[in-house]
């Protein structure tokens, strides 16, 4: 019997998305993950750092948090 895993899409513009591409190399040294697991684990490892919980979410363009952005 499988499980019923729900799956949802996001939309990239083509320069995020090729940037993961990039990504999906080097986030795991010595494995290419696919563009899903990639995100996955990118996610993950944001969530689960320490100066990720305490300023939020970065805005890797400016180097500002969500919460200097919106001040």
């Amino acid at each position: 019997m499988s499980k019923n895993i729900k799956y949802s899409t996001i939309s990239l513009r083509n320069e995020t998305y090729s940037k993961l591409g990039e990504l999906s190399q080097v986030v795991v040294p010595g494995v290419t993950l696919s563009l899903p697991r990639t995100v996955e684990k990118l996610i993950h490892l944001v969530s689960n750092s320490e100066e990720g919980a305490k300023e939020g979410a970065i805005n890797y363009e400016t180097k500002t948090t969500q919460k200097e952005a919106s001040k």
